[in-house]
């Protein structure tokens, strides 16, 4: 017995030495800005800024899931001072305005002098999130390096495309800089293969030479690349014309495009328009026609959908006073709850509820969302005032 208790007691070591080694994760270092530049002088390392906020679903994801990987732990730890920071608090604010942050997740590889070497942005897995921090180390392949290049020479399409690929993928506008490339093509060259490759991948105004020559050339394009991929990317670019148009408030655009999407043979035309038109009547603050294409849109295509009837529901509730309307967004309130119970949509459905004067099924609805949240781990500080105001409503 005392030999299987040793045996034991050794298999329980190993066990846990095993456990130990598959719960690593990346150490983020902590203090001032001033004192990681210092750090990444002294260690000669560079540094890697995970730029994040509370509320950022992928960010979330990233810490949970990719931080914690052994691969991604070894890595970064022995390559990167790694940093982690709010970029809604604290020097967060002033992080994030310095280095143009607009997009949650960012991933910043920055150098001892504060220079950007290279960034990323958006959640990824455990190799794709290793081979950015490779790519972030080699000066023949980080964006500050691309740039110079770019910057100091005509370039080819290959290295146009390798270029502003890294540009897209960090959340940089690129618009300057494929301009800049595209100056530099003949017209009759723009059927090449490389600038094929351009074309399809970064093109997107529909005002621009290149879609221009695209579309006037289209059955020889259909020849050479096929006519899927030419089709795919023309609707693309109607789709981003009606969101340039809906951003301007451009009526006579936005109508323009909406006909083309609609006779582009694409399966899911009507739905892409009718989210257009919602969006449309969004930045014009036009609520009475949100509403009435907003049901429409609802009631043929998002039935199924709990966060789209959510969203509707809430704004609904934030610019709407007309009962009739108000009704319906609690129907779809509710819908939405039917599809997904969630803390969202149940405080969204209790809101709109308490806006229509029905004080126990808006006391009902208030009492499962902060139930969920508690389960959710949300805040839910809003939820309770509401609760209270639920209180002082008169029973119907």
């Amino acid at each position: 017995m005392k030999h299987l208790s040793k045996l034991f007691l050794i298999a329980s070591i190993f066990s846990a030495i095993n456990l130990h080694s598959q719960n690593k994760s990346i150490n983020f270092a902590h203090g001032k800005w001033a004192e990681i530049l210092e750090k990444s002088k002294k260690e000669n390392k560079m540094i890697y800024l995970d730029c994040y906020t509370t509320w950022c679903g992928p960010c979330k994801w990233m810490a949970k899931n990719v931080f914690t990987n052994d691969t991604v732990a070894d890595f970064y730890n022995s390559n990167f001072i790694n940093v982690e920071m709010d970029m809604e608090k604290g020097e967060g604010l002033e992080i994030a305005k310095k280095y143009g942050i607009q997009a949650y997740p960012t991933m910043l590889y920055i150098n001892s002098s504060g220079e950007i070497m290279h960034r990323s942005c958006g959640s990824a897995p455990i190799q794709t999130f290793i081979a950015t921090g490779k790519t972030a180390l080699d000066p023949n392949t980080q964006l500050a390096s691309l740039t110079k290049t770019f910057n100091s020479r005509v370039v080819d399409g290959k290295f146009a495309y390798k270029f502003i690929s890294a540009l897209k993928n960090g959340c940089q506008n690129f618009e300057k800089e494929l301009s800049s490339y595209f100056i530099g093509q003949n017209e009759n060259d723009l059927s090449s293969r490389s600038n094929w490759n351009m074309i399809y991948a970064f093109v997107e105004s529909p005002e621009s030479r290149e879609f221009t020559y695209l579309e006037k050339n289209k059955e020889a394009f259909s020849k050479l690349y096929t006519s899927d991929s030419v089709n795919k990317k023309i609707n693309n670019v109607y789709r981003s014309g009606l969101e340039i148009a809906t951003r301007k408030q451009d009526k006579a655009a936005f109508e323009n495009f909406k006909n083309k999407v609609r006779t582009s043979g694409l399966s899911d035309a009507e739905k892409i328009v009718a989210i257009a038109e919602m969006t449309y009547f969004i930045y014009g603050h036009d609520w009475k026609n949100y509403a009435v294409s907003a049901i429409s849109a609802a009631e043929k295509f998002f039935m199924e959908d709990a966060m789209v009837l959510n969203s509707i529901a809430w704004n609904f509730y934030e610019n709407i006073e007309d009962k009739e309307i108000l009704t319906k967004g609690a129907g779809l309130a509710k819908r939405s709850v039917e599809i997904e119970s969630m803390y969202a949509n149940n405080d969204t459905y209790a809101s709109l509820l308490y806006k229509l004067g029905k004080k126990e099924e808006a006391e009902k609805a208030a009492l499962k969302a902060i139930e969920l949240a508690k389960a959710e781990g949300s805040d839910y500080t809003e939820t309770t005032q509401l609760l209270k105001k639920i209180e002082l409503l008169q029973k119907q």
